[in-house]
């Protein structure tokens, strides 16, 4: 017979002891890997759910999803002077209400939602029999897989029980290495979100249990199992939940208790917190200021990662969306004068006396009328505010040599 003492993996000694009779010497590593387990259940599953149940990830897939949905969306013409709006097209009519039971911005919302936490975003194009789109009704991710016909070599979509086409459904593709769908970003960083998910539930724990990270009570004898027990299960009662995290305890037999305080700040638990959250909100793509994570926010450096948070986060999604929309919502005879554009400006528009001075100088040079600064601060346009105006006391760089020797002609 052995004795052997194991150590946990803080090299302290556990304070059970293994014994080991010489028929169970086979048996030996099980009886290790049940000491050196960690405590409580095994690490939860990362799934989508769960992982969106941290404050970070649903805010990343909130922002990004709530800003792709309210921004305008507009059908344009190419034409010799650069492009018209379209109005009265049956794709816009399409957009503004895909269905009975959602609108633009529920399309976008959950198209983007499916995609940022799946890797890819569905929902199923509806056709007349002029083959002109009439309603856009949602896929679930899960519902859909995208594959290679092998005898025809077209991409076809299994949903449910149905095989559709390409052309009869939208499909938002996250980043992946397969081309024809992207991957779950939830399931690609899984390490990252079970050590955020860990800790919160330690978290969690510690503050269900009144914050008592370690407690000693020292007994001037030795207990009996019953004793044991008893007073286990009284201290318990007496110290367990915020409810009882500052009653007074009541002991007894000369017993004495000794509260250790181990502060989160030691632990590291409130550095993991925050590490985790810019973690997160790089996996996304997202400035930490916007997720609440304020620690290198300050006034100037704010306003340029908004904007570099529409041009590198946002933009990339909305050349999706556009080009999605494009095949497959216009015709074949469109699709070369026609083509969808959002209008990011207006998040990338800075304070009132950097805007005033912008669009100042672009007057001034007749590169903007008055109409079109009124129509990116959402005001309505005015009769006559479409000419442009340029400063009368500018003339062109290469007159102004002829202008100088026509003077000193005069003057001879």
């Amino acid at each position: 017979m052995g004795v052997f003492t194991i150590f946990n993996r803080d090299k302290r000694a556990v304070d059970r002891k293994v014994t080991v009779q010489p028929e169970d010497i086979d048996n030996l590593d099980r009886a290790v890997s049940q000491v050196l387990a960690p405590p409580g259940n095994a690490p939860r599953a990362v799934t989508v759910d769960s992982a969106m149940g941290l404050a970070t990830v649903w805010a990343c897939i909130q922002l990004i999803g709530n800003s792709v949905g309210i921004l305008p969306l507009h059908l344009y013409r190419r034409t010799d002077a650069g492009r018209e709006k379209v109005k009265g097209h049956a794709a816009m009519s399409l957009l503004a209400e895909p269905s009975e039971y959602w609108n633009r911005f529920d399309l976008l919302q959950w198209l983007m939602t499916g995609a940022l936490s799946k890797g890819n975003g569905y929902c199923r194009i509806y056709r007349d029999r002029d083959f002109n789109p009439v309603s856009l009704g949602y896929l679930k991710s899960d519902d859909v897989t995208p594959y290679f016909d092998q005898n025809t070599g077209h991409l076809h979509y299994r949903a449910g029980n149905e095989v559709l086409m390409p052309f009869e459904i939208i499909h938002i593709k996250g980043l992946g290495t397969d081309p024809i769908k992207g991957k779950s970003p939830i399931a690609v960083h899984r390490e990252n979100l079970a050590l955020a998910l860990e800790a919160q539930t330690y978290g969690e724990s510690f503050f269900s249990k009144g914050g008592n990270v370690e407690s000693v009570f020292e007994y001037p004898s030795a207990l009996n199992e019953k004793q044991y027990n008893r007073l286990k299960s009284d201290i318990n009662m007496q110290v367990a939940g915020m409810n009882n995290a500052h009653a007074p305890l009541l002991l007894e037999g000369g017993m004495k208790y000794n509260r250790i305080n181990i502060p989160l700040e030691d632990a590291q638990f409130i550095q993991t917190r925050k590490y985790q959250r810019s973690e997160i909100a790089a996996i996304f793509g997202v400035p930490p200021h916007m997720v609440g994570d304020l620690d290198k926010a300050t006034y100037n450096n704010t306003e340029l990662m908004g904007i570099e948070y529409v041009t590198y986060t946002l933009m990339p999604w909305l050349v999706k969306i556009q080009a999605e929309f494009a095949r497959k919502l216009l015709r074949e005879d469109e699709k070369e004068s026609l083509y969808f554009a959002f209008q990011p400006n207006g998040l990338m528009r800075g304070d009132s006396k950097s805007r005033s001075e912008f669009y100042k100088n672009m007057s001034l040079i007749g590169a903007m009328n008055a109409n079109e600064i009124r129509e990116l601060e959402d005001m309505n346009s005015y009769p006559g505010g479409d000419k442009y105006f340029i400063q009368l006391n500018m003339q062109d760089a290469d007159k102004v040599g002829e202008s100088n020797e026509n003077k000193g002609q005069n003057n001879e």
